[in-house]
């Protein structure tokens, strides 16, 4: 049995049409029965087993989880599911970031050899950032990211990149004493 007529216009239909004749027959005092007390009630009741047992067998919610790993995309979006984002392959020089996790969840592996401004925005939601780390070598570029949460999570983590880091040209001055 489908539930999906409780907002349709049969299910509609049907209450106006035992409403009037409610009304008629009430009118005419052959019939005093409170029929739009019951239809409420049964409205009421339809509305919560609906919410508790949902489209009855007919799957709506869809868990999704998806790996990505950066290829030159500049936005990330996860609605009403959860996704890894790799950018640990992450030029040093790339344009700025946005992710973005609407009912859902976004975690996000970031480089530890490149700095970022992450600026964190959440709304019904977390957005964590973890204190930049501090490393012997230096950082090697910047890269903005624009993180949104609403109703959702993204969360941010520093691992080792997968990219080789830039060798140093011969006769360089060094870092190191």
């Amino acid at each position: 049995m489908k539930m999906n007529f409780l907002f349709g216009p049969i299910f509609w239909g049907i209450l106006l049409l035992l409403w009037g004749i409610s009304m008629i027959l009430k009118g005419l005092n052959i019939v005093d029965l409170p029929l739009v007390k019951i239809f409420i009630a049964i409205v009421i009741i339809l509305f919560g087993l609906r919410l508790l047992f949902g489209n009855c067998g007919v799957k709506r919610c869809h868990h999704v989880r998806s790996s990505i790993v950066s290829s030159g995309n500049e936005e990330y979006t996860s609605v009403f599911g959860s996704q890894t984002v790799d950018l640990t392959g992450l030029a040093p020089d790339s344009k700025p970031l946005e992710i973005t996790a609407v009912f859902g969840s976004s975690y996000v592996k970031l480089p530890n050899d490149i700095e970022f401004e992450i600026q964190p925005t959440a709304v019904f939601g977390s957005a964590i950032v973890p204190p930049k780390p501090t490393l012997d070598k230096p950082t090697i570029g910047k890269v903005k990211i624009e993180a949104t949460a609403v109703f959702g999570k993204v969360e941010f983590v520093y691992k080792e990149p997968t990219r080789p880091r830039p060798v140093e040209a011969p006769g360089a001055p060094s870092d190191s004493l």
